[in-house]
């Protein structure tokens, strides 16, 4: 019989009956705790049956739910037919749509599988395990894609961060197949992007903004652009690809992705200036210079990671916004983005009023956009739509 854990009532108002995360404060501990791993069922303080999931002591995500009947089965059945119903939403897009030599194949509580993410690009698959609860599946998952994807080689990774986080070890291994010898060449319409994958890489490539960057560049002129936090230039690159801009200069902190970026550009031809630098005193140094551009582009990394973090982060994004703001020429275009799940739209839009509050200047957000169709939202789980992209015309 699975063990049962209660609910504890005095914070039940702060769970979502269909939410897969509970965290250790919303449970009353057993005097006898699960091991890390096992299957337990969540229950209201009166007995009844809530949800089944996978507990773990160590992280503060204590149970992660994955069932809502209590007749099914927590197993390896389960488990497949979840990978199933994954892969099929993409491939049924593909048929419609046209094939992707990069896809995302699993979006963790977006595809109802909390720890879990699956990549491919080209002939090879990534799998992260962001939590300790995917690993009792870890070789079902890798051999279920190997049947059904066939792919050269899978990689698994579990990175410090979720190490840290969940309690267990990081560990980076080619999990099937062989690793590529050299970086993979995947398509994003007329773009090509280099992506370094296998064992000891860790840049990837953000699939998410696939969509974003192709309908951003479509709002850009032939004026200048500056792209912050460029990443490997994926914005840029749509730019001189769709708009031809007169010049792009691109800003990132990391020298090793902007060796990779310089290489992408070569691949497509394109003329890109980047510079390392941190990107506050960046826009700083070109405000005091009194620099204007056309297009300004910020896509940072995630800012708030929990709650306590989302004042401070809605801080930072508006001294960005502001300073971006106050480069961009009249009628310029501002695209701006946020990662972080604990912002929510309306909090975005929120800065962005104050913004245009302090700078004194109009800002029509013509678009507001999200992740791609293959990082689907669960609608019980709000933290899964925490892509915001907002493309901007600054009057």
């Amino acid at each position: 019989m699975t063990m049962e854990i209660f609910l504890d009532k005095r914070n039940s108002q702060n769970f979502s009956g269909f939410h897969p995360w509970v965290l250790d404060r919303s449970v009353i501990e057993p005097t006898s705790r699960p091991s890390a791993g096992q299957i337990v069922d969540l229950v209201h303080a009166n007995g009844s049956w809530i949800g089944r999931g996978v507990y773990n002591p160590h992280s503060r995500i204590r149970i992660r739910l994955y069932q809502w009947r209590k007749e099914s089965s927590l197993d390896h059945n389960w488990l497949c037919e979840q990978l199933s119903q994954a892969v099929t939403m993409r491939k049924r897009w593909m048929e419609r749509h046209g094939k992707l030599d990069a896809v995302r194949w699993v979006n963790s509580e977006g595809d109802g599988l909390s720890g879990l993410i699956v990549d491919q690009f080209g002939e090879f698959i990534t799998i992260h395990l962001t939590a300790m609860a995917m690993l009792a599946w870890e070789s079902s998952i890798v051999q279920w894609f190997a049947e059904n994807l066939a792919p050269q080689g899978i990689f698994l990774k579990v990175d410090q961060s979720t190490a840290t986080a969940e309690g267990i070890e990081a560990k980076e291994l080619v999990a099937f197949g062989v690793q590529p010898s050299e970086p993979v060449v995947v398509s994003e319409g007329p773009v090509k992007i280099l992506v370094d994958l296998g064992v000891g890489q860790k840049t990837g490539y953000y699939l998410d903004q696939r969509n974003n960057r192709q309908r951003a560049a479509r709002w850009m002129g032939s004026g200048r652009v500056l792209d912050v936090c460029c990443y490997l230039g994926g914005f840029s690159l749509a730019a001189h690809a769709i708009a031809k801009p007169s010049s792009i200069t691109a800003v990132d902190t990391s020298a090793k992705v902007l060796e990779q970026a310089q290489r992408n550009a070569e691949l497509n031809g394109a003329e890109i200036d980047f510079v390392q630098a941190d990107c506050f005193e960046f826009l700083g140094s070109l405000t005091e210079s009194k620099e204007q551009f056309e297009t300004v582009i910020l896509d940072p990394p995630k800012m708030a990671s929990n709650r306590s973090q989302i004042q401070s982060a809605l801080r930072a994004y508006h001294r960005l916004n502001l300073s971006a703001v106050n480069l961009l020429e009249p009628g310029g275009i501002l695209i701006t983005c946020s990662c972080s799940g604990r912002i929510s739209r309306d909090d975005f839009r929120g800065m962005l009023a104050s913004v245009a509050q302090r700078s004194r200047r109009s800002i029509q957000i013509v678009e507001s956009l999200g992740a791609d169709f293959d990082h689907p939202i669960m609608a019980h789980c709000p933290e899964t739509e925490y892509l915001k992209c907002f493309i901007c015309r600054v009057i």
